[in-house]
């Protein structure tokens, strides 16, 4: 028996150095990264559960958006075949920080859903972690075995921590030090709060179950707060989607089509023309109907990105976790108005 157990540690430990050979190169990029932005992404990667070396993790982004960027030179040059000129180069080299920065950003809010999806979890299930707290200090039990008995598995990431916070109070860092420790991987201020005064209730020796009581009222009063918020502002969000998603494609598809119209009625040449002994203006439009196109998808784009940040400041009371709903407004008014400009079309068209 003993013999098993010395040869699957040898093996753990060849497969963990093995592991560690292959994170070298990872390693050594997330290195070059300044040190300052290294331990933002610790904290980051804390918060999102994330038990990872950060400089690794920064290291596979930064790899990985390389490569993307690569992909994205490889697409541009396999339709378009430049010559090697100066503003061709140019061009390669802003399509490639432009697939690097786009990769990058969306590791990032990926990151950053996590955490904000994480601490929001958390802030639901504190209150009942509370009380059941609060039962067990009244049940007798002392305060490390109450704050242990009172996770449950279907906490989901709190038991995780508490599980691991309890491991370490057995083991060479005091109970206090470990429930602190908890606090840095949720980046909720009101669970940091409650740790705090579990903390201090211990070390008093105070009505602790009295004050976790109070603390749980007053988190499930937040709660619904902003349950009061989210729903006294739903309606206002779903009128300036609607607004983004369907008035603003339909007007400027009109716009749209008003200016390929005004193109084709125009004479050749210009100045005051008459009909029909009315003077009419035939002067030049400086845009085209193409470029009238594009200026509609950009600010359609633009007006979506601003309403995404809305309604994450709505919800969350966060600019960022808003930008998850920025594809969809984008690719539904998008839509909207490409049909909406081949219906009007259609039309006059007919009418035509």
């Amino acid at each position: 028996m003993a013999k098993k157990d010395i040869n699957k540690s040898v093996q753990n430990a060849k497969q963990k150095t093995s592991n560690q050979r292959l994170l070298r190169p990872f390693r050594r990029i997330g290195s070059i990264v300044p040190k300052n932005i290294v331990d933002h992404f610790e904290t980051k990667l804390k918060y999102a559960g994330i038990r990872h070396d950060p400089k690794i993790w920064v290291g596979v982004r930064i790899l990985f958006s390389f490569f993307i960027g690569m992909f994205m030179i490889m697409i541009y040059l396999a339709l378009t075949n430049p010559e090697p000129t100066p503003e061709n180069i140019g061009i390669v080299l802003l399509i490639w920080l432009f697939g690097f920065g786009i990769s990058m950003i969306v590791s990032y809010l990926n990151l950053f859903f996590m955490i904000s999806d994480r601490s929001t979890e958390l802030e639901k299930i504190l209150p009942d972690f509370l009380l059941l707290i609060v039962s067990n200090l009244r049940a007798g039990m002392s305060p490390f075995n109450a704050f242990t008995h009172a996770a449950k598995p279907e906490f989901g990431p709190l038991y995780e921590e508490v599980m691991l916070s309890a491991a370490k109070a057995g083991g060479k860092s005091s109970l206090a030090d470990a429930l602190n420790n908890i606090g840095d991987y949720f980046d909720s201020q009101i669970f940091r709060r409650t740790i705090m005064l579990f903390t201090k209730g211990m070390r008093s020796g105070g009505q602790l179950a009295a004050l976790l009581n109070s603390s749980a009222e007053e988190v499930q009063h937040i709660q619904d707060l902003r349950a009061e918020l989210g729903s006294a502002t739903r309606t206002y969000a779903l009128f300036l989607g609607f607004i983004i998603i369907v008035i603003m494609p339909f007007l400027l598809s009109i716009a749209t089509l008003f200016v390929t119209i005004f193109l084709a009625m125009q004479p050749e040449d210009s100045g005051q023309q008459a009909v029909a002994g009315v003077p009419m203006f035939s002067g030049k439009i400086s845009i085209t109907p193409d470029e009238m196109m594009l200026t509609s998808v950009c600010t359609l784009a633009l007006t979506s990105l601003i309403m995404s940040a809305l309604a994450g400041i709505l919800q969350k009371g966060k600019l960022l976790y808003g930008l998850k709903y920025f594809p969809v407004y984008a690719i539904a008014a998008i839509i909207f108005y490409f049909l909406a400009h081949y219906m009007l079309g259609s039309m006059l068209m007919n009418f035509g």
